[in-house]
């Protein structure tokens, strides 16, 4: 089996990701985040879990890591337009994240 290269744009998205999960990690238990309801803690975390899966992914050339990315991403934006809690500045980083792997997909492992 052939080992697929990374490219130096993918890492550099790669290393973003990792970095913005570790950010995000502790606002799971921030105040704000608890009183948008019992259920949003727990739910948070998992699409917060299911990033950093996905990020780890997309570093070994995964074409599931982009999907679950996508996935996890989608169910972020519904979720926080459900809540009121929505804003442009939110689309951004993960749009930028599918963009530069979209780009690269047709080169990743289609294998776990």
């Amino acid at each position: 089996m052939e080992k697929k290269t990374r490219p130096v744009l993918v890492t550099i998205i790669c290393v973003i990701g990792f970095i913005g999960v570790i950010l995000s990690f502790p606002s799971i238990f921030s105040p704000f985040v608890k009183k948008m309801g019992d259920f949003y803690p727990a739910l948070f975390g998992c699409l917060i879990a299911a990033n950093f899966i996905a990020v780890v992914g997309v570093w070994n050339m995964k074409r599931w890591g982009f999907t679950l990315f996508l996935i996890s991403s989608l169910i972020n934006q519904i979720t926080k337009l459900l809540a009121n809690n929505w804003s442009i500045t939110d689309v951004i980083l993960p749009t930028l994240f599918l963009g530069v792997t979209a780009f690269f997909y047709f080169r990743m492992d289609d294998n776990l």
